[in-house]
């Protein structure tokens, strides 16, 4: 029966494993000194390895080589672990199997001596999912464990494990695996498929991943599946709905042309084709990405994730940009990518975003045409001052960006903390200058409490989330509360602010 491709690629040893080699290296180690934790915590996103390299380390603990570096895979307990006959290697789900009774179950397995091998290994797949009754449960055998046991607990959300299990296991980090790392496994991949696919399709198929070597196996075989010949860029784009990078590379160019005609064309044409506009923006965030990452770091990009044959036109386009517009040009379409998932009318702000970066207010530098019409990497966009996505034309005039977004900003602000909502809602709000924000009160008093730490704090933790960049806040007492961005009040929830505020009481 044919086996998907992510699962013939499993590492089957250390030395196989990608991008975690200091983990296979405290791993071998530990087993080479004969020095093995009685229980390990693998955490890291999906598809970097967790566990395969449990199942390695169960055959190597049990390898009747004796405890070595690699497993031999050759064995009758390597080749029975890797079958999944091994009943003393017990492999739990804890997404399907999360319950107190589950966990009571296992320990009763665990408590009794290994039968085939030297030693039981219980891993436990996404071990955050398990219920607060069950993790109580584990919690006492991983104290105490019984002789001749080993844990090995995954997970992709370790923040969700308390405390008192996460002390009591040695943690080891998986971390994302790089695109250069990725495109070398999947040139293997096909070669070895007897097949052929173009650079700009294995660094497409690498981005898309996003630093799991399981998805970009899955992906590589759906594109073999769909092409039958050759693998080329086109055939990836049509497989993931996506559209090619050279529709950024002439969205810029309209930009440095300031032909807005020319790019709201080209978002027609991507609309057309049915193409997913929050896919596109997530596209085009890694697109202007890679020009600051080529600006910044010249031709050492490559060691970034780069594509060779996109390095010489992103350099060109970088150059005639600059830093400061490119940096305004991401923080624009990273509040872009914050809305257009769950917009109703997607397209509509795309469009705004596109007429924003061809003006001053929306925290991109103006493109200022030369004297002949042309625009040069001379031009006023590379000379233009470093602006943040919140920089303001002016003390009372509020940024677009501020005032579409300021909605999410009191979402959250509720979350982090009730008092410093409540007191803002007394207030207005407007930008001081680019890089400060500036609250508005009658009252002295509001002013002081909103200055004070624990105030300032949640506010500045948040508009550092939304915007992407540390702001200052400025409280200043004024005779009206009439700031150009008013917040919006409903008189429930004024009454409610003040009960807040001054810890008090509804009476009667």
């Amino acid at each position: 029966m044919y086996q998907a491709l992510y699962r013939q690629w499993r590492p089957q040893t250390f030395a196989e494993l990608v991008g975690q080699e200091h983990v296979a290296r405290t791993l071998q180690n530990a087993l080479e000194q004969e020095r093995l934790a009685h229980a390990y915590l693998f955490c890291g996103p999906r598809g970097t390895g967790k566990t395969s390299v449990a199942k390695i380390l169960a055959r190597a603990i049990n390898c009747e080589t004796d405890p070595a570096r690699e497993p031999c895979n050759q064995c009758a307990a390597c080749l029975g672990i890797q079958a999944g006959r091994v009943m003393d290697v017990l492999e739990i789900d804890a997404a399907s199997n999360r319950g107190i009774d589950d966990i009571r179950e296992l320990r009763e397995k665990v408590r009794y001596a290994p039968v085939e091998v030297r030693y039981k290994v219980a891993i436990i797949d996404e071990v955050h999912m398990l219920s607060q009754e069950a993790f109580n449960a584990l919690l006492k055998t991983l104290e105490d464990p019984p002789s001749r046991v080993l844990f090995v607990l995954a997970t992709t959300e370790p923040h969700k494990l308390p405390a008192t299990i996460v002390s009591r296991c040695q943690r080891l980090d998986f971390h994302l695996i790089g695109i250069a790392e990725i495109a070398d496994r999947l040139r293997s991949v096909v070669k070895l498929a007897n097949r052929t696919i173009s650079e700009d399709a294995v660094y497409l198929i690498a981005e898309e991943a996003d630093g799991g070597m399981r998805d970009a196996l899955s992906l590589v075989e759906q594109v073999l599946a769909y092409c039958p010949g050759d693998v080329a860029q086109e055939d990836v784009l049509a497989v993931l709905g996506a559209v090619g990078r050279d529709i950024f590379h002439m969205l810029t160019e309209a930009l440095l042309r300031r032909d807005l005609s020319a790019a709201l064309f080209l978002l027609d044409d991507v609309v057309a084709r049915g193409k997913d506009l929050h896919h596109f923006t997530q596209q085009a965030v890694r697109y202007y990405r890679d020009l600051m990452v080529v600006l910044a770091c010249g031709k050492e990009a490559e060691r970034m994730g780069i594509g060779p044959d996109w390095l010489q036109p992103l350099s060109k386009q970088a150059k005639a940009l600059g830093m400061a517009t490119i940096g305004g040009i991401l923080a624009e379409l990273h509040g872009l990518l914050a809305e257009v998932r769950w917009a109703s009318r997607p397209r509509l702000l795309w469009e705004l975003t596109i007429f924003r970066l061809f003006i001053s207010g929306g925290g991109v530098a103006q493109i200022a045409p030369e004297p002949d019409g042309m625009t040069t990497q001379s031009s006023s966009l590379a000379k233009s001052r470093p602006e943040h996505v919140v920089a303001a034309p002016g003390k009372d005039q509020p940024l677009p960006a501020l005032t579409r977004m300021w909605p999410r900003v009191m979402d959250l602000l509720k979350k982090e903390s009730v008092k410093t909502h409540a007191l803002l809602l007394s207030g207005d709000v407007a930008l001081r200058d680019a890089n400060t924000l500036e609250v508005r009160y009658e009252a002295q008093i509001h002013c002081e409490m909103m200055d004070s730490p624990e105030n300032r704090r949640p506010l500045q933790a948040v508009l550092k989330e939304v915007f992407g960049v540390e702001l200052g806040i400025c409280c200043v007492k004024v005779a009206n509360v009439t700031g150009a961005f008013a917040v919006e009040k409903d008189p429930e929830e004024i009454f409610s602010s003040a009960v807040e505020i001054f810890h008090g009481q509804v009476i009667g």
